[in-house]
Parts: C-alpha cells; sequence; structure tokens
C-alpha cells in the first residue's frame, strides 16, 4: 500500500507539523506534531472533495484499504507510534473513520456518550461504507479533559460549532506552544457550556502561542455557501415566527446549539416544539439531564416512533399541521422529506398554506448528503411551503479572524481547512505589523 503524500511541512523550534489533511481544503483534517520523541495526532477526517472525485449514486467505497491507497482518509504511518488522536468533534471530516484506527492508539472524543448516542448509533449496522465510522469494541476511547492539560500535554477548550460538542486544543510541548482550531465560531448561536476563548486562554496563563492552525471555511471560493450571521438568523427566525402559521426548522442533529435557540425563540413567541425526528431524541436527553433545561413545552411526533429517556409528551403531526400557529416543528432532513409524503398519502385534503420552512444546513460541502437539500425544497415546494435558507456557520465569519489572532498573538500561523489560505495570510501580516 502506498504511503499518503504530506500536504505541508512546517518546522518550528526542533518540531515538525505535518499536515496530511485540510491544507488548501475545506475538510478532511488530519495534523501530526512531532515534538521531541513525542508524536500527537489532531483529527482522522474523511477528505469529501477526493470522495466525491470517485464516488457517487451506487459506485462506493469497496473499504479503508481502497479509501487509504486514494488518500480520502489517512494512512497508516499516520498513526505509527503515535501517543494519542484527538477528534475535535464528531462531522466526517474530522472524525473520519475510526475502525482504521490502530488498537493500540488512544483515541480522544470531546464526549463518549454523546458519539455513541449520535454518530455510532446512526450507523451502526450500515451496510455501506459508513459503518467503518464506528471504532471496534477493542478501540481505547477516553473523553477529552477539558480546560485541563493532560498526560500528553494537551488541553481541550470546548468551543461553539454546529457539532456539539467541540473542543479546539491547546498543546504544551517540549518545544512549542501550539493551538489547533479544529472548527469553531466565536457567536455562539446559544451557550451551552461554551465560554470566552480569550478568557479561557487568560485563566491557563497564555498571552500568547508558538503555533497557531487555524481553519478558515468561510474564506471560501464559492460565494453560495457564504453564511448568514447568528444575528442575522434571530431576526429572520423573529419575522417568520411573527407572520406564518406552522414554522417547520430543518437542522443537522448534532447541533445543540441550533436547538437551543429554536426552543428559547417558541418561549417567546408562546409556541409548542414538535421534534419529529428520531436523530434529535438524544439532545432532549442530554438538554434534560446534563443541562437541567426544562422542557414542558417540548413535544415528540408520535409518528417518530420512539420517545427519549426523558419524560415527554407526545402529539400526532396531524394536530401539529392542523394548529400551526401554535408549534414550531423541528426536523433533520431525511426524516422530515419521508414524514411529510406519509402525510400526505393519509390525509389528502392536507395544505401547508401560509406554513414555512427553514432549513439550516450549516456544512454543506463536510459530510455526507443522505438527501440533497435540493431535493428536500422541491418537494416542499409541492406541499405548499415556503422555503428560507438560512445557513448559520459553525464556524468563525472572515473579518472575526483578526479577533482570533489578537487572542493568540502566534509566531507562526498556518491556515487550515480552506481552499483560500491567501487573504488569510493576509490579514495575520498586516495584524502582526500592527
Amino acid at each position: 500500500m502506498r504511503t499518503t503524500p504530506i500536504q505541508k511541512v512546517v518546522e518550528y523550534n526542533n518540531t515538525r507539523i505535518e499536515i496530511h489533511g485540510g491544507w488548501r481544503e475545506v475538510g478532511g483534517n488530519c495534523i501530526v506534531v512531532r515534538d521531541g520523541g513525542r508524536k500527537i495526532v489532531f483529527d482522522n477526517g474523511i477528505r469529501f472533495k477526493e470522495l466525491r472525485r470517485f464516488y457517487s449514486g451506487r459506485v462506493e467505497p469497496l473499504g479503508v484499504a481502497e479509501l487509504r491507497d486514494l488518500g480520502i482518509i489517512p494512512g497508516p504511518e499516520v498513526y505509527d507510534k503515535a501517543e494519542a488522536l484527538y477528534i475535535s468533534h464528531a462531522h466526517m471530516d474530522h472524525i473520519g473513520l475510526l475502525s482504521a484506527v490502530p488498537l493500540d492508539l488512544e483515541v480522544v472524543l470531546p464526549d463518549m456518550q454523546i458519539a455513541e448516542e449520535t454518530l455510532f448509533s446512526w450507523y451502526r449496522g450500515s451496510r455501506t461504507w459508513l459503518a467503518y465510522l464506528l471504532p471496534t469494541y477493542r478501540t481505547k476511547i477516553i473523553n477529552a479533559r477539558n480546560l485541563s492539560e493532560d498526560s500528553h500535554g494537551v488541553i481541550a477548550i470546548p468551543v461553539s460549532h454546529s457539532a456539539y460538542p467541540a473542543n479546539s486544543f491547546l498543546y504544551l510541548g517540549k518545544n512549542l506552544t501550539l493551538f489547533y482550531s479544529g472548527d469553531l465560531r466565536l457567536e455562539p448561536l446559544a451557550l451551552a457550556n461554551v465560554q470566552d476563548l480569550g478568557e479561557v486562554l487568560k485563566k491557563l496563563g497564555i498571552d500568547s502561542v508558538d503555533v497557531a492552525l487555524i481553519e478558515g471555511t468561510n474564506f471560501s471560493l464559492e460565494l453560495e455557501h457564504f453564511p448568514v450571521t447568528p444575528q442575522l438568523f434571530r431576526e429572520s427566525l423573529t419575522y417568520a415566527l411573527s407572520i406564518y402559521d406552522l414554522v417547520a426548522i430543518s437542522l443537522d442533529p448534532l447541533d445543540l446549539e441550533a436547538l437551543l435557540f429554536i426552543l428559547s425563540s417558541a418561549s417567546m413567541f408562546g409556541r409548542y416544539v414538535a421534534i419529529s425526528s428520531k436523530r434529535l431524541l438524544w439532545a432532549l436527553d442530554y438538554l434534560r439531564e446534563s443541562l437541567g433545561y426544562n422542557l414542558q413545552n417540548v413535544y415528540v411526533a408520535l409518528e417518530v416512533g420512539s420517545t427519549p429517556r426523558t419524560p415527554v409528551d407526545t402529539v400526532e403531526l396531524a394536530e401539529v399541521i392542523n394548529q400551526g400557529k401554535d408549534y414550531i416543528l423541528v426536523v433533520e432532513p431525511v426524516a422530515f422529506l419521508e414524514i411529510l409524503r406519509k402525510l400526505r398519502l393519509w390525509i389528502r385534503e392536507l395544505e401547508f398554506t401560509n406554513s414555512a420552512v427553514i432549513l439550516m444546513d450549516p456544512e454543506p460541502r463536510e459530510s455526507i448528503k443522505e438527501v440533497e437539500e435540493n431535493t428536500i425544497a422541491r418537494w416542499l415546494r409541492t406541499l405548499g411551503f415556503e422555503i428560507y435558507r438560512l445557513r448559520v456557520s459553525g464556524h468563525y465569519l472572515p473579518h472575526q479572524l483578526r479577533e482570533l489572532i489578537d487572542i493568540l498573538k502566534p509566531k507562526t500561523f498556518i491556515p487550515i481547512h480552506t481552499e483560500n489560505p491567501l487573504p488569510m495570510e493576509t490579514v495575520y501580516k498586516r495584524a502582526m505589523r500592527s
């Protein structure tokens, strides 16, 4: 098997930083840090740009070996003699295929229980290559130690992102201090155990870092993917709730912050929230059990066919539709389309006049789409919905990069997770001159 080429190497003070994925591309992050006798790996991502070149429709990967040979996932040399693999969050372009990780390598996840209740349970038993996402039962997995240094010199820092939970990492090495951003946004949609990055570093006694690897997703070459700000989303949702009867919101089932914000908005407008997707049930349990959130205005649609551990009331979707002014319907794309098509067959007179759907796909290029947004939109128009596309990105906006640089004060700056590093480098150089 051939060795996967290293995309970029940076040497700093006797430390070698290798970028195996994420250089001049969005996604596929995989960073190796060699510091003296220590080797640490950050992220294990799938390179979706390459995946789409070779596979579509009925042409699927034959397995891990083929994906490695095509350079779509990291090669075995990435893990050789590494102390640990740190996963920043559960989007596939970062967590990758854990079944391909050696059994003797320690894998550090933001939260193993959440991973088990979401990604692992969704794809366990899959008849496609997505089954390789799951670790084997012998894989050594531990939870990250948030805001404290672990035995490998790494501090996990919880950050805001469209997959919850998410971490950035601070590596306190023998020869350098390194910050790896993972994916993060600086303006949370809703607070969920996330602190201000500058305040966190101040408490840790970190005034500056030697090397910063910073993602730049929103320095995009594709303008149609540019996101709205959290503030604009808040204003748009407020407007929709004030003029429409039924408002349905389709969101990434990992986006806990978006769900928190929707629950808050529903309370302000005196509406109930109806959850109609099985993949969102984990969030209800987490909100109640871990954050102590009151779910008294939350219902689960009977059509879901399942309920969370947390006691919640149920409601029929027909009632939600008929009493649209009283509800916000929260869904994830696959289940939403399936339920609406069935209801259309069961209830021929079903109408969605004065109803709107807000499509919130936060990361349009960084995952496998089980159903494309354009397909959803066509079906929704057929059913009579008005459609809003409001992509609230899980990443900071370009004008906020200067703020990140001012917080970190890096001596060496490495832009990753972007096809367009030049403007990021320009911002960094200007910041350093001033």
